[in-house]
């Protein structure tokens, strides 16, 4: 399958509202009928659209990339360790940039008020355990940093919001500092 579906169309100003609601409903009930060409952004995992007046029409663009595979196997940098490949471990880099997009999404939600999705704190948990098992990325903090997530771990099974945001703080400050020395 494609990495990204793409949707081009050209519609009148007023049309617009209507395909936006055609867009939704294709996203929340499926695409059927006259919409069947909507069905490329069925269970997106990213969803980029542009919509601009040109010439008096109206151009949308739709990007869609869908969810990544389960069964895909890792791709591997050219600087990964062999000893993680055989321990059947992540290459570094994936592992931390899956651990930066759900801690985005766990930080901004928190700040916001709100209780992060379950699956990205059960995700950054799990990956910030494995994280310290590679040697030579900031071992010196990895047991604060055990630590922390530890006590995140427990804030967020109490829901305790004003707990949660500390603690997601004090994530934010260990990964901080260990980045501005290794990054």
């Amino acid at each position: 399958m494609s990495r990204e579906a793409k949707i081009e169309k050209y519609v009148k100003p007023e049309e617009v509202p209507v395909f936006l609601r055609s867009l939704a409903d294709a996203i929340e009930n499926g695409a059927e009928g006259e919409n069947a060409y909507l069905s490329v952004i069925e269970g997106f995992q990213r969803l980029k659209m542009s919509i601009k007046n040109e010439f008096g029409q109206t151009s949308i663009r739709v990007k869609a990339k869908p969810p990544k595979l389960k069964e895909q196997p890792d791709e591997l940098p050219a600087e990964t360790d062999e000893n993680s490949v055989l321990e059947g471990k992540p290459a570094y880099k994936k592992l931390k940039k899956r651990m930066k997009s759900a801690f985005k999404l766990i930080f901004k939600t928190i700040h916001e008020g709100n209780l992060p999705p379950d699956e990205a704190v059960k995700q950054f948990i799990e990956d910030s355990r494995l994280m310290v098992t590679y040697e030579g990325y900031g071992d010196e903090y990895y047991e604060e940093y055990s630590n922390a997530v530890d006590n995140f771990e427990k804030i967020y099974q109490s829901e305790d919001l004003e707990k949660m945001h500390e603690a997601c703080d004090a994530l934010n400050n260990i990964k901080a500092h260990c980045h501005a020395k290794y990054d």
